[in-house]
């Protein structure tokens, strides 16, 4: 017996009827054995503003409940926005997602509880979920007696291309290097529920959103650490565009799968409020144009509740398929945001399709990720409407057959 899992990246309704979050998406997620997606932001009736976050992304506790209806499953609340409404308001979120049968992983009411699994059993198959956020605000961390996310933090690091010689105001060239504490838990995380399901799956927070296609050695550091300490399925999120995938010792790692429905609505009202990601000087204005350029977060005329590049309109849903043995088949549904911001399903086959798929293989060559897309072949159990992903080298081999 195989199992599907199903996993976007990041989710929050924040809309006048959140009823509507998942009209057209909500029947092809509930064909999904188990679901998974980022839930990124607070759902509660009361909250108060995080002394380090940006411009708070809080809705009431009701607009959860479409999440349960479209079909969600598990839900990470490991990112950089699960704590902008206070402890408390972050514990409410966790209890109105699993009141409506949604279980949670990667925050909660201590560190221990942060790093606790959510299991889930299809057909006999224990699938196990685990969640960490590498970008945050400072303090949203658990501790041992102090609610928050579960952290995988990293130094970073800038030095100069070229060290022979003097070059003042040129970019540098940026590493990172993780707290070995962070790294200590997590491999004991993922060892011990190793031991008590058959998959294991991990969610990552991470990367940069400022610009398209590129992974951080941060990212690919952290996928490899996940593999070798026993994970099966790695899923990243934060970027809001989509990134690469590929595969690591034959267990797929997507690094990005952009946002699925995340609404932020009234930009022009949080900025002017809240002065995150907004100018207070011209000399301001003109630093975020260089940090940004045509990606950074502003108001988009015709998509009201999504303030970002049209490149973060193109998203999916990844499908793995699960037995007993561990990863049978990875591919990919493509989809396309409409300016209601509901996710549209769209085939390969069709335009929108086609430019998804295009997106993402200029994701894998821009990072030099050895990954193929190709039909779903016969027997993957994959869905008509997607494509499946392949190493490289297989994927040679079946043109080659094809």
């Amino acid at each position: 017996m195989t199992v599907s899992l199903f996993a976007v990246g990041d989710v929050f309704i924040d809309r006048e009827n959140p009823e509507t979050a998942f009209e057209t998406a909500g029947g092809f997620l509930n064909t999904g054995d188990v679901v998974f997606g980022n839930c990124e932001g607070v759902f509660s009736d009361t909250w108060e503003r995080a002394p380090s976050s940006g411009s708070p992304v809080v809705a009431p506790g009701r607009n959860a409940k479409p999440l349960a209806d479209a079909g969600f499953h598990v839900m990470s609340l490991a990112n950089n926005h699960s704590v902008d409404g206070g402890h408390q308001a972050l514990l409410n979120t966790r209890d109105t997602l699993r009141g409506l049968g949604i279980a949670t992983t990667g925050a909660g009411a201590t560190i221990d509880e942060a790093r606790t699994p959510a299991i889930v059993e299809r057909d006999g198959l224990r699938i196990a979920f685990l969640a960490y956020s590498s970008v945050f605000p400072h303090g949203y961390e658990a501790r041992a007696g102090v609610p928050g996310l579960a952290p995988l933090r990293a130094h970073t690091r800038y030095t100069p291309w070229e060290i022979n010689e003097w070059n003042p105001g040129l970019l540098p060239r940026v590493t990172t290097e993780n707290f070995p504490e962070d790294v200590a838990a997590f491999t004991r995380d993922v060892r011990a529920v190793r031991t008590q399901a058959d998959i294991v799956v991990i969610s990552f927070h991470w990367g940069d959103f400022t610009r398209p296609f590129v992974l951080t050695d941060n990212e690919r550091r952290l996928a490899r650490l996940a593999v070798d300490a026993g994970a099966d399925v790695v899923l990243g999120h934060h970027h809001h565009m989509l990134r690469g995938i590929e595969f690591y010792k034959g267990k797929p790692v997507f690094y990005g799968l952009g946002h699925y429905v995340f609404d932020l609505p009234n930009l022009p009202q949080r900025l002017a409020k809240d002065g995150y990601l907004s100018a207070a000087r011209p000399q301001d204005e003109r630093e975020l144009g260089r940090r940004f350029g045509e990606f950074r977060i502003r108001p988009q005329e015709e998509y009201p509740l999504l303030p970002f590049h049209p490149d973060a309109r193109m998203t999916g849903v990844a499908v793995v398929r699960l037995d007993t043995h561990g990863v049978l088949a990875a591919g990919f549904c493509p989809a396309v945001i409409d300016t209601r911001n509901e996710p549209v399903p769209v085939s390969p086959r069709s335009e929108a399709g086609r430019r998804v798929t295009a997106y993402l293989t200029e994701c894998c060559t821009q990072e030099q990720l050895p990954t193929r897309f190709t039909p779903p072949l016969e027997g993957s159990g994959l869905p008509a409407d997607s494509i499946q992903a392949l190493p490289a080298s297989e994927s040679e081999q079946f043109e080659e057959q094809a």
